[in-house]
């Protein structure tokens, strides 16, 4: 599901010298009062002091100053003692529904990490007949499973639990010549399952934050809002052709080592039978799924068919209400048959559930809103869209993708979103470009940060197990963003 544990990209708690600290907290004070004295063209007093804000809040953020939940709220606190606007107002982002989509997906996805049942599905897959003894096919399973895995729940989780799978594969594979593990495709296993896990995260809108953030502004801004069906519709292909393209382009480049290699799948069917049959508790978290992904598919299909009640339908099961619904069972319904066995959740899951995130994603929709609100995000569109050709096309898709894609880099996915896809919605609106494919193009871009440790927990995590060298991880990295970029703007820009 959604993203992450460490989807903040500093889980931070780990900030670093006090000397450091007092530094980038001085550097930031200096750019927000430089901004303040050399405001944008034609922005409201209320967008100036919040430019300054946002300067700050971004510079806490990228410096890692304070866990980035903790700079989320001290962001709309400043724009409140700034006066940007009154406490209401600024604190309303909190208030939006999108709010309790992650509450309900977060309480499914630690769910499912709690009974075990993702690593049923790893072990499942890699272990089926159709993998013979290919390391190739091996290595293309980890990746799909990774992020089929991810379009439901945490990025960071799931490459947290498919990386020690990613080890007992490479463990599988017996070198020909008896000499250590090729390390081309080494490092490829480890990378595929945090690549695949980011771009997994995009087969759904609830996949990663990002995604609920790009969809939440672009409907506070327009009026638009994109459906489940609706994001699958547009998102979704090219997600898949990403990952195509980025399994292909590093089995080229392990394909000198293939051959010195053999993948034992019977150690993957012994795993897999070690779990023993599937459990009553594993069969109910199956269900809870199959009816969540059915409730939020129901409306958009019967709408197809019957347009009254389709719209019916979207306004009594709008998508923050199914996982909430649902886990809401999840809490009476049993672990196994018998009257006295424990309920699948309890009170001690809901505390546990992923709160950093949930408010790094509030902070960032309130400064966001405000964005749009005071008129900021318009004058920096505005003055971006000065380096826009003429009616924008598939140069303003690139630019907004590039963009996207850099400040990723930089930061957290999370706060890239919040700071990218307002600045891009302005854009839209200047030079009349289509609001709804760009925020999409651009909130897809926020997931395409592959080229550094620091980008992603998912890298880090990668990065931290040895078989990558940094070398590695920027050099493939920077490929795949530059490909990711690319895709995207054709696919907005052509297909659609």
């Amino acid at each position: 599901m959604v993203t992450a544990r460490a989807e903040m990209g500093a889980e931070s708690g780990q900030p670093g010298t006090l000397r450091r600290q007092i530094f980038i907290v001085a550097l930031a004070v200096a750019l927000a009062v430089l901004a303040y004295l050399h405001p944008l063209p034609s922005i409201s007093e209320a967008g100036r002091r919040l430019t300054s804000v946002l300067i700050v809040v971004a510079i806490l953020w990228i410096g890692e100053v304070l866990p980035l939940a903790v700079t989320a709220l001290l962001g709309p606190s400043l724009a409140v003692l700034v006066g940007v606007a009154s406490a209401e107002q600024v604190f309303a982002g909190f208030g939006n529904p999108i709010m309790m989509l992650f509450v309900g997906s977060f309480l499914l996805a630690d769910a499912a990490f709690k009974y075990h049942l993702n690593e049923r599905i790893a072990f499942r897959v890699l272990s089926l007949s159709i993998l013979r003894n290919d390391p190739t096919r091996a290595f293309v399973l980890l990746g799909i499973t990774s992020a089929a895995i991810s379009a439901w729940m945490s990025n960071t989780d799931v490459t947290a639990m498919m990386l020690p799978i990613a080890k007992s594969v490479m463990l599988a594979m017996k070198p020909q010549d008896h000499r250590e593990m090729p390390p081309t495709y080494a490092a490829a296993l480890m990378l595929i399952v945090a690549y695949g896990a980011s771009i997994g995260g995009l087969f759904t809108p609830i996949g990663t934050p990002p995604n609920l953030i790009g969809l939440g502004l672009l409907e506070q801004a327009t009026g638009h809002s994109v459906s489940f069906i609706g994001w699958i519709a547009r998102v979704l292909p090219i997600a898949l052709v990403v990952l195509l393209i980025m399994m292909a382009y590093m089995a080229f480049l392990f394909r000198h080592e293939r051959a010195r290699l053999r993948y034992d799948r019977a150690q993957m069917v012994h795993r897999y039978a070690a779990l023993g049959p599937l459990k009553t508790v594993e069969r109910r978290l199956l269900l809870a799924f199959a009816v969540s992904v059915t409730l939020w598919l129901l409306p958009s299909l019967v709408q197809l068919v019957n347009a009254d009640a389709g719209r019916y339908l979207q306004a009594r099961l709008p998508e923050p209400v199914v996982p909430l619904f649902v886990a809401g069972f999840l809490f009476f319904a049993r672990t196994r048959r018998e009257p006295d066995a424990p309920a699948i959740l309890d009170l001690r899951d809901l505390a546990g559930i992923d709160w950093p995130v949930i408010i790094l994603f509030g902070g960032g929709m309130c400064l966001g809103q405000l964005m749009i609100h005071t008129g900021m995000a318009k004058s920096l569109g505005e003055a971006l869209s000065a380096w826009v050709p003429a009616q924008g096309g598939l140069a303003l898709l690139f630019i907004v993708c590039s963009l996207a894609v850099v400040v990723s880099e930089a930061t957290s996915n999370i706060a890239s979103a919040n700071m990218v896809v307002p600045v891009v919605l302005a854009m839209a609106s200047t030079v009349g470009a289509d609001a709804a494919d760009l925020a999409l193009a651009a909130t897809a871009a926020c997931t395409f940060g592959f080229m550094l440790p620091v980008s992603t927990p998912a890298n880090a995590l990668a990065y931290a197990t040895g078989y990558v060298s940094l070398r590695q991880m920027i050099r493939w990295g920077i490929i795949l963003d530059v490909v990711g970029v690319v895709l995207l703007s054709l696919w907005f820009g052509l297909f659609l």
